[in-house]
């Protein structure tokens, strides 16, 4: 039974050969360097020596070198591994002796067929004839080419394949990119001609909206006669409705001209508390059918900013009516106050507040946070 010893500094890389060698029925020693390898080849010559290259104290060139140089040892077949490729590091390995190179990373097949062909009883009879160590060398050197070449041969293939596979990707995605910008242009034009039906419908319907309000307060005031009771109330529904669905048709129209980017801004010098104060007038009514309590705070001094007024009395005019249509006891609050060089316009109520998981939700149009239809409070999602 052939004995082969080991060099290799990486334990790792040493228990895997010695499993793979011990497989074949080799008899294996190990050493972690060169120096120690030496001492037990000097101690006990083996069959074969297995040594890695790059190395602590003594590497695999310096190893083969001093066991060829030795009469008793010279001999010895030595392998050395490598992941040197570089032609001065086959220089090397010749000028020391080396009978064969393995480069790493191997296959075991590869490495065990090198091993057995060293081992070889015609190979021993030759050891020391420095003829068979060349041609052994460039044999080893041969088929380390062959199979640098095959393995570049299979990643050009590869690379061949992956090539495709990028084009096909890459038409792929340019068919996909046509097919978004065509679905884009459509979608832009469907969003057009929305924005132009909502605001065709919405001047349509506030004509005679507006026709119904006039003629309606005009009937209020007792302008074609006395009205009895039951008339004032009934035409009290009529104008709340209508009213109610003109602002509907505006918040429509609102949402629209923003969507096209038309919605215009006037800022002008607004006194904020007048403001205030008139629009928590307006809802004055709506909060004493409920019964609840309309509370304004105001600073002591009058507080001026450059706004748009239709849209501060707008959003105000909207927390409002919320904060009172969702408040069943208690009553509201609006505060103002100047923060530095800002405004802060505060509604509070004792209503049933929003819950954490809603508040997403908040600034999404025609989103409700009750979309059932057992909701109790109406409304198209927009204020």
């Amino acid at each position: 039974m052939s004995e082969i010893l080991i060099v290799e500094d990486s334990p790792t890389q040493a228990e895997r050969l010695r499993r793979q060698l011990m497989m074949q029925q080799y008899r294996v020693r190990l050493a972690n360097n060169g120096r120690a390898a030496l001492e037990a080849i000097r101690a006990t010559a083996p069959d074969l020596v297995l040594s890695d290259i790059v190395m602590p104290e003594m590497n695999g060139y310096e190893l083969c070198a001093a066991i060829k140089a030795d009469p008793a040892l010279a001999g010895i077949p030595v392998v050395l591994l490598t992941s040197l490729t570089e032609s001065r590091d086959v220089r090397r390995g010749i000028e020391c002796g080396a009978d064969s190179f393995v480069r790493k990373p191997y296959t075991e097949a590869y490495l065990l067929e090198r091993v057995a062909a060293l081992l070889a009883p015609e190979r021993r009879a030759e050891a020391g004839d420095g003829r068979r160590q060349l041609i052994d060398l460039s044999i080893s050197l041969y088929e380390q080419a062959v199979q640098m070449n095959a393995e570049l041969q299979e990643r050009e293939r590869q690379v061949i394949e992956l090539n495709m596979k990028l084009a096909q990707h890459a038409q792929t995605l340019e068919s996909t990119n046509r097919e978004i910008a065509r679905q884009n242009a459509e979608l832009e034009a469907a969003n057009r001609l929305k924005s132009t039906f909502i605001a065709s419908v919405s001047h349509e319907l506030r004509t005679p909206l507006n026709a119904i309000i006039g003629f309606t307060g005009a009937l209020q005031m007792k302008l074609s006669g006395p009205l009895t009771a039951e008339q004032e109330k009934q035409l009290g529904i009529i104008r709340t409705s209508a009213g109610h669905l003109l602002d509907l048709i505006n918040d429509i129209l609102d949402v629209a001209k923003i969507e096209a980017g038309t919605m215009k801004v006037s800022p002008e010098p607004v006194p904020c508390h007048l403001l205030v104060q008139e629009t928590v007038d307006t809802v004055r009514q709506l909060a004493a059918q409920k019964n609840l309590e309309l509370r304004l705070e105001l600073p002591p001094d009058p507080v001026v900013i450059s706004t748009d007024r239709r849209a501060f009395t707008q959003i105000l005019l909207n927390l409002l009516a919320n904060a009172i249509k969702f408040t069943e006891h208690g009553g509201v609050t609006v505060r103002l106050a100047a923060a530095g060089p800002m405004l802060e316009v505060a509604v509070a109520d004792t209503g049933a507040g929003i819950r954490p998981e809603d508040q997403d939700k908040l600034f999404k149009a025609f989103s409700q946070l009750d979309s059932t239809a057992t909701r109790h409070a109406d409304g198209t999602g927009l204020g």
